[in-house]
């Protein structure tokens, strides 16, 4: 069941958001609670932007391609469930990728988008791979920016015993990685700081860090980390082994990928990886942009797009 508004959401103007993010809220029922998404520009163009998020952010990520592709473009960015203006539920165990894939295909179902060019940033390479998947006739175009979407993420590396880095580790942990992630908000506060290049301050820092209100409100977040395959018999390593991997080599539609080359979360070797399955591929590399090139590049990305968009994906 869709609920749609025009109005700016509350929790937006106690953030004091609105000049960044002056959108209408919409809302979509899920099995795990209400899921927010933004739906802007012409909703009877035929063709339609889907942008999807990662961990730990939300579709304020996407403010500036809203702002800069509405005036031609239809664009839908949702909310991940347990995220932005998503309801949050406190149950780590709900919080699966073929949950979050449901969700998301759900949306796409119930707006019935077509002509989809899908772009895709951390975990929404999975979760949007995982919906062009199960439709791949809605699909028109692929957008990458520093994502994954299939298994290893580079090639070359063992899928039995993918090697994590001590960070990470930490944070996958039981009790020491629940104290950081849930209670600390270690993601919000300290990962989006160290892996954006743009210092995150005023408006933007809020809209990350104070979206979730308490360890509750993060059980989501905590969900992603864990869910990082190591080996082939992981639950997320099986789809993207049978499903959102060979999606992505036999895609022979447009594509563009952009990627931040100072990513400290995600192997360098990744790009290498995406422009061998997607040779057709045209490419953007941002010398200094790093995980969050949404923040650190918002007016290249915007212009770039809108090229890409008018002269590959129509």
């Amino acid at each position: 069941m869709l609920m749609t508004s025009n109005d700016v959401h509350p929790r937006i103007k106690e953030l004091g958001l609105e000049g960044e993010y002056p959108f209408a809220s919409q809302f979509m029922q899920t099995p795990m609670g209400r899921m927010h998404y933004l739906d802007e520009g012409d909703e009877n163009d035929r063709s339609v932007v889907l942008a999807v998020h990662g961990n730990p952010s939300w579709s304020f990520l996407y403010r500036a391609l809203v702002k800069g592709l509405a005036d031609e473009r239809r664009i839908v960015v949702p909310d991940h469930i347990g995220f932005g203006l998503s309801d949050k539920p406190d149950d780590e165990a709900a919080y699966t990728l073929n949950a979050h894939i449901d969700h998301l295909e759900a949306l796409v179902l119930q707006l019935d988008l077509k002509n989809i060019t899908l772009v895709m940033q951390d975990w929404g390479g999975p979760i949007g791979l995982g919906v062009a998947t199960r439709h791949p006739n809605r699909i028109k175009a692929l957008v990458v920016m520093n994502t994954f979407g299939f298994y290893p993420p580079v090639d070359g590396l063992d899928p039995e015993n993918l090697r994590l880095p001590a960070p990470l580790l930490m944070m996958r942990s039981r009790g020491l990685g629940d104290f950081l992630v849930r209670r600390l908000g270690f993601f919000e506060r300290q990962v989006m700081t160290m892996a954006t290049a743009t210092k995150l301050k005023g408006a933007v820092r809020r809209a990350y860090r104070d979206i979730f209100r308490s360890a509750a409100d993060r059980s989501g977040v905590m969900a992603f980390p864990r869910m990082i395959p190591t080996n082939t018999a992981h639950p997320a390593a099986k789809i993207l082994l049978s499903e959102t991997g060979p999606y992505v080599e036999q895609f022979d539609g447009p594509a563009h990928i952009f990627w931040g080359l100072k990513d400290p979360l995600i192997p360098i070797g990744a790009l290498a990886a995406w422009k061998k399955r997607l040779p057709q591929a045209s490419v953007t590399e941002f010398k200094t942009a790093r995980h969050y090139l949404q923040d650190d590049e918002p007016e290249a990305l915007v212009r770039e797009l809108r090229t890409f968009l008018a002269t590959k994906a129509d």
